[in-house]
């Protein structure tokens, strides 16, 4: 089972540009962005970090093993280092995300966080952010190249809060460069990823991802290990109303079926899909994944078959998807493209 929250507020707070406000631009900013004003702009005090707050959910509605996942859209990726490291805190103060611009229109409008103020009365206790460090705090390092979209686990930061109804007390996530990189002069690496302000698809969403799986077999079969089978959603319907969750059936039956004499189908329903299975959502315009294989997206089998339960709520409306399978069986791995588009209304 899968929730995506999408962030409540997010703004880039900028060391070279201290007194500046950026809570309605479309771009987050993580690394290093540098006075332009300036002679001779200075890397060693330039760092730019990004802060989310999300509003959490409660023990009531997920489960207690979930994980959590932090979804960012990459916009630009500019003298990224290979393996690049980013750290990710918990924001110990309350702050405000202002109506100010950075890249879009330049203007401050002096109401919301900045690298010195937290809101426009209360100041941070050190500049650049307060935070809390320690077990509870996340990092990933960037060894993919070229740089990708980011899906960060966020799990010891969100979970502890979650588990112990401390919704009260968080205040938020920052993203950072660690600390030897911001004062490295040579580190002049810039990360721009989509804010929640963005006229694109790909706001920053908090996934929150536990498994949900039901397995009953009944008088089905296991799918071979050859994994020579063919996965088709039979009732998978070409148009959905956003926030549809429906139970999608599959059919799961040899690739190429032998011709026999005997009574049996050959086009039925045959096998189910061992607990190692999963499926995921693509958006067909933009080829980008929205629900990932994980354990949060396995697939269920009850008596009559394997199936899927298809929750629309973090689908776009207006967009065209297309689900795939994977199967882990007996050392094997294959991917199934279903070949199959649903649309969200």
């Amino acid at each position: 089972m899968k929730i995506f929250l999408t962030a409540s507020k997010d703004t880039t707070i900028y060391q070279a540009y201290p007194t500046n406000n950026a809570g309605l631009d479309e771009i987050l900013e993580i690394g290093k962005v540098v006075d332009t004003a300036l002679v001779e702009p200075s890397y060693i005090s330039a760092s730019a970090r990004t802060m989310l707050y999300f509003e959490l959910p409660t023990t009531a509605s997920v489960s207690t093993g979930s994980n959590y996942y932090l979804n960012l859209k990459l916009a630009q990726a500019d003298n990224v280092k290979r393996n690049q490291k980013l750290l990710l805190y918990q924001v110990s103060r309350s702050w405000d995300e202002g109506s100010g611009y950075f890249y879009q229109d330049v203007q401050n409008a002096n109401d919301g966080a900045t690298w010195n103020q937290a809101t426009t009365s209360v100041s941070w206790s050190r500049a650049g952010g307060d935070f809390l460090t320690g077990s509870t705090s996340a990092s990933v390092t960037l060894s993919e190249y070229p740089l990708g979209d980011l899906r960060i686990d966020v799990t010891n930061i969100i979970s502890p809060i979650v588990s112990q109804s401390l919704q009260s007390n968080f205040y938020g996530i920052v993203l950072q460069f660690p600390t030897a990189d911001e004062i490295d002069s040579n580190n002049k690496g810039s990360i721009k990823v989509f804010s929640t302000q963005t006229h694109t698809i790909y706001q920053p969403t908090l996934e929150v991802s536990w498994n949900n799986q039901s397995f009953s077999t009944g008088s089905l079969v296991a799918v071979p290990t050859s994994l020579n089978v063919k996965v088709v959603p039979t009732n998978l319907k070409q148009v959905y109303a956003k926030g549809d969750i429906s139970k999608v059936n599959l059919v799961v039956r040899d690739e190429y079926p032998l011709k026999n004499f005997d009574s049996v189908l050959r086009y039925k329903n045959k096998y189910y899909l061992p607990t190692s299975s999963y499926y995921s959502i693509v958006d067909t315009q933009s080829n980008t994944t929205v629900v990932n294989f994980d354990d949060g997206s396995r697939i269920s089998t009850d008596p009559t078959g394997s199936y899927i339960v298809l929750d629309t709520s973090p689908l776009y409306s207006g967009r065209f998807y297309t689900l795939k399978i994977k199967i882990n069986s007996g050392g094997y791995t294959r991917t199934i493209d279903t070949s199959t588009t649903f649309q969200v209304e």
